[in-house]
């Protein structure tokens, strides 16, 4: 049976509905075409900042409920309706969406209901599970990415120096113990960096993969 998660709440064991077939599609790029006087074709500028960046995934659900069903509809729709919420499919049920979801419409036929539902979600579906890498004492962390950019969280036990290569400069960072963002850490999507790390103690890198 196809289910939905919202939040914590199951389409079917907490609502008894059945969800209608149903596509996630993809994000459309965010392009930037330029036209220039007198030169064939336009300028394309979509990664003039790098990386390409991606508009919402709009998804569109149908649900259906049936027998005694407006007590269960009632409470779908108050628990879901105008929020913005963490999403899972069962059919890709490794990731979630993040997006604010609303019902359009509550068509009631005879026997059944219909419920219309339209979700805006960002572009990038995330891994449920956070990717950590260990290193004890010196060692080197090698930082796998997947398609969306991000900033490793980076925390050590002990003072820590972190060295690696980013567009083609050598980065060198100062670590005190606790816990770090830095944003020279940034790691473009599907990228893999290898970090030098000298330190008496334990230096963890923590971040999510998002991917299309």
């Amino acid at each position: 049976m196809s289910y939905i998660l919202f939040g914590n709440k199951n389409t079917h064991t907490d609502y008894g509905l059945i969800v209608a077939p149903y596509e996630i599609p993809m994000p459309t790029a965010q392009t930037n075409f330029v036209p220039v006087p007198g030169r064939d074709g336009s300028l394309d500028l979509t990664e003039a900042f790098d990386a390409i960046r991606f508009n919402d995934r709009i998804i569109l659900l149908t649900l259906y409920a049936t027998g005694e069903y407006d007590a269960r509809v009632s409470a779908f729709v108050n628990t879901v309706h105008g929020k913005r919420m963490q999403i899972v499919f069962s059919k890709d049920p490794n990731y979630y969406y993040t997006g604010r979801v609303d019902v359009t419409s509550i068509s009631k036929r005879d026997g059944y209901c219909e419920i219309a539902v339209t979700i805006t979600a960002e572009p990038f579906k995330m891994d449920k599970q956070e990717t950590t890498v260990t290193v004890t004492g010196n060692g080197t962390a090698i930082l796998r990415n997947a398609r969306m950019p991000v900033v490793p969280f980076v925390s050590n036990t002990e003072q820590a120096t972190l060295t690696f290569t980013a567009s083609g400069n050598t980065v060198r960072l100062q670590m005190s113990p606790g816990g770090h963002l830095n944003s020279q850490m940034y790691l473009p999507g599907d990228e893999t960096r290898s970090v030098a790390v000298e330190s008496t103690g334990t230096t963890i890198f923590t971040f999510r993969k998002g991917r299309l």
